[in-house]
């Protein structure tokens, strides 16, 4: 497994390096950044922005916009239980988190990971230390899964001990989370990582199905089944999709067939 998250790595970084577009720009207002432009002062602009040396040469106030590169806080959480080990899960979210933790990393900003499980299975600040990321990579796939059920403790008390951040939650979203109060806060991009199979398990009617830890029985599954959690999945999915339309929330869904290149450069362009 270790020698899968070093592949994954290379492979991602190889694509990010090639595609790194650069820092991200941002307009401010300030004395020692690149001029970006001149403009006359307009209704709801701050007048301590004001040119004064421009405006008394032109007659009428101007201000002056002047861009710099700025770094920002990227904070991501990976929520995985034993439902990752369904398929290819695990390797698709290890793919999704390469993606960003090394685009953020090239690109200087302040990286923060998080992995939750039962617990929290680990937290890294990364500091502009490429290595720190194929640490998170080693341990994701280190972590028995089949132990594992997902429990939300710590997640609000860990995010906003945070300074206002670019949130990144990925996770499969088969469950219920609480993100009101790390909305106040926060940015959130909410990134649910699916397999086709698991959104409709009609190909498996007439199976009889286990658990992944053994430990639960579940009958034969037959059409009723499959019909009531599908229904039960579309509850919860339209639930989330309504918070994110509330709160303007980007949210995606890579499914594990997918290559997740395309989807997050336009989910973070």
């Amino acid at each position: 497994m270790i020698d899968k998250s070093r592949l994954i790595s290379i492979k991602i970084r190889q694509k990010v390096l090639s595609l790194l577009e650069g820092k991200h720009r941002i307009i401010k207002f300030g004395e020692e950044d690149d001029l970006k432009n001149i403009r006359e002062y307009t209704y709801g602009d701050n007048v301590k922005r004001i040119n004064w040396i421009i405006t008394a040469k032109e007659k009428k106030p101007y201000v002056v916009e002047r861009e710099e590169l700025k770094s920002q806080n990227i904070v991501i959480c990976l929520f995985v239980d034993q439902e990752f080990l369904f398929k290819n899960k695990l390797e698709k979210m290890a793919e999704v988190y390469s993606i960003i933790a090394y685009s953020a990393m090239y690109q200087k900003d302040r990286l923060y990971t998080y992995i939750f499980s039962s617990g929290v299975e680990m937290e890294v600040i990364h500091r502009n230390n490429i290595s720190t990321v194929q640490q998170v990579l080693d341990h994701l796939f280190k972590i028995k899964l089949k132990e594992k059920r997902l429990n939300f403790e710590n997640f609000h008390r860990k995010v906003l001990s945070h300074r206002r951040s670019l949130l990144v939650l990925i996770g499969d979203f088969f469950y219920d989370i609480d993100l009101i109060p790390v909305t106040s806060k926060h940015k959130p991009v909410i990134i649910k990582i699916r397999d086709r199979d698991e959104e409709n398990p009609g190909k498996y009617t007439g199976y009889q199905l286990r658990s992944f830890d053994g430990k639960r029985k579940i009958p034969y599954l037959v059409p009723p089944m499959v019909k009531t959690y599908k229904k039960n999945l579309s509850e919860i999915d339209e639930k989330l999709r309504q918070f994110a339309v509330l709160n303007r929330i980007p949210i995606r869904t890579i499914y594990t067939d997918e290559d997740p290149f395309v989807k997050l450069r336009l989910l973070f362009s």
